[in-house]
Formats: C-alpha cells, structure tokens, sequence
C-alpha cells in the first residue's frame, strides 16, 4: 500500500470533496480517500498493483482539481 497527501488549492465546498472522493473512489484500488476543506488535502492510499499515482494525479485533473505537486 502506498499513501500520499497532496494540496488541492481549489477545493472549496462540500461538494468540491465529494466530487474528488467519488472519482477517486471509483478507481480500482483506492483504499481509503480523504478531501479536506479546511487544509485543501487530499489524502489518498491506494493498492499499487491496482493503481499508480499517475493515474490517481490524472483523475483529479480531469475532474478540474489538479494537485500542487
């Protein structure tokens, strides 16, 4: 398992941390997605054999909330 935070300068709403954990959730082998308001974190651990974070750093982009990296 892997694990990484990572800052999402856009989100803003509840509906900002839901959209994120929704479509990181509905990749195969996330285990656990966290967005938080206050911090602007995204927390994410994932499965590396189902999963890598490219693929996961590409899904926030495509949904319009790209990570500081």
């Amino acid at each position: 398992m892997q694990t990484k935070q990572v800052t999402v300068p856009n989100i803003s709403c509840g509906h900002c941390t839901m959209r994120i954990e929704k479509a990181l959730n509905a990749l195969g082998g996330t285990t656990s997605v966290k967005a938080e308001i206050p911090t602007k974190a995204v927390s994410v651990e994932w499965d590396e054999a189902a999963t890598n974070w490219d693929t996961i750093v590409a899904t926030l982009e495509k949904i319009g909330y790209p990570p500081e990296v």
